[in-house]
Order: C-alpha cells, then sequence, then structure tokens
C-alpha cells in the first residue's frame, strides 16, 4: 500500500477553497457524496450511489466530480484501529478507496476523520422526523457534508493521498 502523508502545504492553499471540494462517506454497500460550495464554504449532500465496486463506482464518480467542477475530493477515514489495535476494516475500505482514486483522478485526494459523521447524519434526520427507512437512504451524503465541513473547519489536519507516480 502507498504511503500516506499528513500535510499542510495544499489544502489551505486559497484555490482550494474557491472552487467546489467534492466528499466522499464510503461504506460496503453505499458511498454519499457531498459538494462543497466556494462562496460559502457550506456542505451540500448531493447522492448516494449503491456500490458496484470500486472500478464502477470510480466510473460513476468522476464525471460527477467534473460536472461539479471539484478541484479536490475528502475521503472520511474512520477510526484507524481494532479493539486490538489491527487496521481496522472500514478505514482499510477507505484508504484502498482513496488511493484508487488518487491514481485516476487528476486533482488531490485527502482523508478526514469522519468519527461520528453518521450518527451525527441519523440524528440530524430522525430530528427532521425522517423514519428509519428514509433515514437509510440519504444518512450517507448527510455523513459526507459532515465530513467535508471538517475539512473547511480544519484544512490542515487532512491527510493527502499520493497517486500512484508519487508527485502528491
Amino acid at each position: 500500500m502507498q504511503a500516506h502523508t499528513k500535510t499542510n502545504d495544499g489544502p489551505a492553499d486559497a484555490a482550494y477553497m474557491q472552487r467546489p471540494i467534492a466528499a466522499l462517506d464510503i461504506g460496503r454497500a453505499r458511498i454519499g457524496v457531498a459538494i462543497g460550495d466556494p462562496g460559502t464554504q457550506m456542505a451540500l449532500p448531493r447522492f448516494v450511489l449503491e456500490r458496484k465496486g470500486t472500478r464502477r463506482d470510480l466510473d460513476q464518480l468522476l464525471p460527477a466530480f467534473e460536472r461539479e467542477a471539484a478541484c479536490a475530493v475528502v475521503v472520511g477515514l474512520p477510526p484507524s484501529t481494532d479493539a486490538d489495535g489491527a487496521l481496522s476494516d472500514s478505514a482499510r475500505l477507505a484508504r484502498g478507496f482513496a488511493a484508487r482514486l488518487a491514481a485516476r483522478w487528476s486533482g488531490p485526494v485527502f482523508l478526514v476523520d469522519e468519527a461520528g459523521t453518521t450518527v451525527e447524519a441519523e440524528a440530524e434526520l430522525a430530528r427532521l422526523g425522517y423514519r428509519a427507512a428514509r433515514r437509510r437512504r440519504h444518512v450517507d451524503k448527510i455523513a459526507a457534508a459532515r465530513i467535508l465541513d471538517r475539512f473547511y473547519a480544519d484544512p490542515a489536519a487532512a491527510e493527502r493521498v499520493p497517486n500512484d507516480t508519487g508527485d502528491r
């Protein structure tokens, strides 16, 4: 697996904050997608993609990023270790997806701590009166928006994912 580096050199640049940024909440069954409004730095939930395998998922996501004119993608990183200290399956899934995305997409890819974002999204939807079945259809895109909110709040905490050529 490629090395992942924490960096302060890219995400805080004004260029990143003046263009749309996409955010992803990666799960085994679904991917939540949000886009940041560059004028307000407000994260807007967009859609939920039913997973069909990483390659096919990227085939659908990359054109969406281009349509939105996204300049960067932020991927939520679940807690990295299990109770026994081993890399968690969900963290392995997010890191692997982010690495494949970085290899295929021309813009930078960042990892951001997503701990608690799904719980926050569930609570928000429950407060709005969404029933369980309806919450399930929306929770991932709301969680993606919360992930992007975290990036906007502290871009220096993001971990930049190198692409396969090592130039990032």
